[in-house]
């Protein structure tokens, strides 16, 4: 169903009290108020909070010299709604009211200005569109296609543009997929490109009505209009006292034409304007914004006039009212009219957005001199800062900082004669802050507000906290992020918002998941909040076994405080004595709440992130003994839930980018501290443990980048502290992205101290080490797990030397001083890192035969690994001696 009216003394505000008395509650996805004149805190009082809490995203625009408000009177600008100026030659005029919900739809398009005068007290005139059901109204289409087009005529900032292509965009949709209407009916005029008067009908037509507040004082707007409609007769209204226009040049602009003039009553200002003509037994109406002005009517914006918005429609009740004295052209007298009053700024600021990359201002044009920034709190005097410089001949300019949503903003500029132009005060708009309500709103969250230093001293707060995220995982399964839809469910359109940044939209639904404190943890953009130690401020370079905590706090109150130099890097957290068995229990009772037993389902990202950040700051504090390894099973188990995804729903519930390079520089920390005193081809329970974790995780820490983690990069300030710095980091990054399959058993020797190199297919280990055979051993194990066909390697230290030839179970030794081959079987579980482990060949199972000498040729076993090596036993031979010579 939709419907087209007119009428005169319906409000706006009527239209949204009607939306909120709605019996099927739908929710309000957009609300636009375009006009001339803004008074904002009028319609903070009356509009904005209303159409906030029906859930929509709402913007007000208005014309960049006029504004009704002082910045201290205004509250929710930027930070409820989109508060955007417009710029052109003459004046931004258009008066319209767009409400967009989930299945309906308001439009209303007319003359009053979104202040107390237009929207109450004024006589105005207003068309209003009523859609439901999903039905749209070629007036919807028509303002959409004006919307779109808007930005190529009129200045505009960047994200009010893109607000406005949005709402093209949705009102085209929904145009597009409603059942077919009408074709005729009323009309959507503008002048962006072409005049209004040029898009009237030709004459002649039986009678022309018309009346505007304004009339301008040439009457080259009523020459036009009669000259183009050719009217047999012709009655104009006027206010005597309120209207504006000059008696002379109507009489002139009428004269030759039948032509009266109606005097309306003036128990109130009329500001309703409209031209209404009949033809041919119907009657026609063109209402809207256009006054009887020359820049209204016969220009186009394009070419310097106004911006004008208007509605033409056929078969109308008559809108002169027919009260009223008539006089004849030829009695009016008088001149009444008013000058056009702007607020006389000459430097346009058009707007001022904050993001996560800082504070972003437009201005309408580029100005021969740097152009100064300042910001205020709240616009209140003395309250001014400046905050940067826009350079000479750029109309656009972003600053580091982001700036707080709502605040003020203001632009100043020298002039060449040495004065100041100044700029209408603006304020910040955050996207985030104004997007409209959507299903995140009304998604999994935890119950509870916490904060770091609740969860650790509190108990209490640690089960409760436990209890939540259990919860969340279970009503989250499938999704591994909150939605980022700031413009509008699919239900509609699927048009999404390109003027909200979508980090930040990102960020703000996991504040509502799970409050701002923790998100702030969990994206490295806030420092944990736990408490620092009392009295000392020594720190811990050493830990010395054996004493006792009552032995500690005994010494700490009897330190002498010092100056420690100031630092840009964080300090290690704390934990006191008392606290850290407890913090150690529920930290793993965290990550086994992350993800369900048999890892069906899985915590939101957000949430992961959040216990591997507490878990990372828990290890910098030194919770956990030196003895106490059960650390490790934990980040192993942490591991896991972050790389656990759901590739179904990462489709539906794509995060920004941000997000997958925070979660991949994590892991990177977290796989960082797991492999620290382990490596990834031993065979020991930390090394195993390790592998594992390495092998699932190495693709995600291959994309990490340091930066995006740095927070979790923490001194080694406290006793205990098990720390992941940048340089581990760095290099495991590496490690991850290095093609070469012998990388990590390369890492592994490397850690242990060991130069590690290959010729030819030789490996060559050197270090200082007493005994060659185990390290030949476990370097011939690790290097041998990438080569089926075997791996020939030399461990040399000093004057000692063992080689080894691994193919298995074929195991060939070479231990000088003895020239023999030495010929073992070697099978699982056995391998040769434990089988020669402790250095006495005459301890070692499984030899086979007797001794070869070298001379006599090598073993059957050794001929196939050469053979596959592409060696010789006589290059072999050679490149053994000599290199030990």
């Amino acid at each position: 169903m939709s419907a087209a009216q007119h009428t005169r003394f319906a409000s706006p505000v009527t239209l949204l009290r009607e939306w909120s008395e709605r019996s099927d509650q739908q929710a309000l996805h957009e609300a636009l108020f375009l006009g001339f004149t803004v008074d904002l805190p009028f319609l903070e009082k009356v509009a904005i909070p209303v159409a906030r809490g029906l859930g929509a995203r709402t913007a007000v625009i208005g014309d960049a010299a006029q504004g009704l408000y002082d910045p201290v009177d205004v509250r929710m600008a930027g930070r409820n709604y989109l508060h955007g100026l417009a710029s052109c030659q003459r004046a931004f005029h258009p008066k319209v009211v767009l409400l967009v919900g989930e299945h309906a739809c308001r439009l209303a398009v007319g003359s009053g200005n979104p202040t107390l005068s237009g929207w109450g007290a004024n006589d105005e005139l207003w068309t209003v569109v009523e859609t439901e059901d999903d039905d749209s109204h070629a007036l919807l289409a028509d303002l959409a296609d004006w919307l779109d087009a808007l930005p190529s005529a009129v200045e505009l900032a960047p994200w009010s543009a893109s607000h406005l292509a949005e709402l093209a965009a949705l009102l085209t949709e929904r145009h597009v997929n409603a059942p077919a209407g009408p074709e005729t009916g009323a009309r959507l005029l503008h002048n962006l490109q072409e005049s209004l008067l040029d898009q009237l009908p030709l004459g002649p037509v039986d009678e022309l009505h018309a009346y505007a507040p304004f009339v301008d004082e040439a009457g080259h707007a009523l020459s036009g209009l009669l000259g183009r409609l050719t009217p047999r007769r012709t009655i104009l209204g006027l206010q005597p006292r309120w209207s504006s226009y000059d008696a002379g040049a109507i009489k002139r602009a009428l004269g030759g034409f039948d032509a009266q003039i109606r005097f309306l009553e003036e128990t109130r200002m009329r500001h309703g304007k409209f031209v209404e003509w009949q033809a041919g037994g119907r009657r026609y109406a063109l209402t809207g914004s256009p006054n009887l002005t020359r820049a209204a009517l016969c220009t186009s914006t394009r070419d310097g006039g106004n911006c004008e918005l208007a509605v033409l429609a056929a078969d109308t009740a008559p809108l002169l009212p027919e009260q009223g004295r008539i006089t004849s052209l030829a009695s009016l007298t008088g001149r009444t009219i008013r000058p056009f009053e702007s607020t006389g700024h000459t430097l346009v600021l058009l707007g001022a957005k904050t993001d996560s990359e800082g504070l972003h201002v437009s201005l309408a044009h580029p100005q021969s001199l740097p152009v100064v920034i300042s910001t205020s709190p709240d616009g209140s005097p003395g309250s001014w800062t400046q905050t940067g410089t826009i350079p000479a001949e750029a109309a656009a300019c972003s600053f580091p900082l982001p700036e707080v949503p709502g605040a003020a903003v203001r632009a100043t500029c020298a002039r060449p004669d040495g004065t100041t132009a100044e700029s209408a005060v603006v304020f910040v708009y955050s996207p985030v802050h104004c997007a409209r309500r959507h299903g995140a709103d009304s998604g999994p969250r935890l119950r509870y507000d916490y904060t770091a230093q609740t969860l650790f001293a509190d108990e209490r707060a640690a089960r409760r906290f436990e209890t939540d995220l259990l919860r969340l995982r279970e009503l989250s399964a499938g999704t591994s992020a909150p939605r980022v839809s700031p413009a509008g469910e699919a239900t509609a359109g699927s048009v999404t918002s390109s003027g909200v940044d979508r980090w930040d939209a990102y960020l703000a639904d996991c504040r509502r998941m799970i409050g701002a404190p923790l998100t702030d943890l969990a994206f490295g953009t806030s420092p944990l909040d736990l408490p620092q130690a009392p009295s000392s401020r020594w720190i811990v370079s050493a830990v010395t076994l054996g004493v006792r905590e009552e032995d500690d706090e005994e010494h700490e109150d009897g330190t002498e405080e010092v100056d420690l130099p100031t630092t840009s890097e964080p300090l290690a957290q704390y934990v006191a004595p008392e606290q850290r068995a407890r913090c150690r229990a529920w930290a793993q009772r965290w990550v086994g709440a992350l993800r369900d037993p048999d890892g069906s389902a899985a915590a939101p990202v957000p949430v992961r992130m959040l216990v591997a950040n507490l878990y990372v700051q828990l290890l910098a504090a030194g919770v956990w003994d030196e003895q106490d390894q059960s650390w490790r099973d934990g980040l192993s188990r942490l591991l896991e839930a972050l790389r656990s995804e759901d590739p179904a729903a990462e489709a539906d519930h794509e995060a920004p980018p941000e997000t997958r390079r925070r979660l991949d520089a994590v892991a990177a920390v977290v796989m960082t501290l797991l492999v620290q005193d382990a490596t990834f081809t031993g065979g020991g329970e930390h090394d195993v443990l390790a592998a594992l974790a390495w092998h699932g995780s190495k693709a995600m820490i291959a994309r990490a980048e340091p930066t995006e983690a740095e927070d979790l990069m923490i001194p080694p300030e406290r006793a205990l502290a098990r720390v992941a710095p940048w340089s581990e980091v760095d290099r495991l990054i590496a490690l991850a992205q290095e093609d070469d399959p012998y990388a990590e058993a390369i890492e592994g020797l490397t850690a242990a101290g060991w130069s590690v190199a290959c010729e030819d297919g030789l490996w060559e280990v050197t270090g200082s080490f007493g005994n060659p055979l185990p390290v030949v051993a476990k370097a011939a194990e690790r290097l041998g797990r990438h080569h089926a066909d075997g791996v020939l390697v030399r461990a040399r230290s000093k004057n000692r030397w063992t080689f080894m030839a691994w193919a298995g179970p074929d195991l060939v030794l070479l231990n000088p001083p003895a020239r023999v081959w030495r010929t073992y079987q070697v099978r699982l579980p056995a391998t040769p890192e434990s089988r020669f482990s402790g250095g006495d060949l005459s301890a070692v199972p499984g030899r086979v035969g007797s001794p070869t000498p070298l001379q006599k040729g090598p073993p059957e076993a050794l001929r196939k690994i050469l053979a596959e090596a592409g060696l010789t036993y006589t290059e072999l031979v050679s490149r053994l001696f000599t290199l030990d010579t």
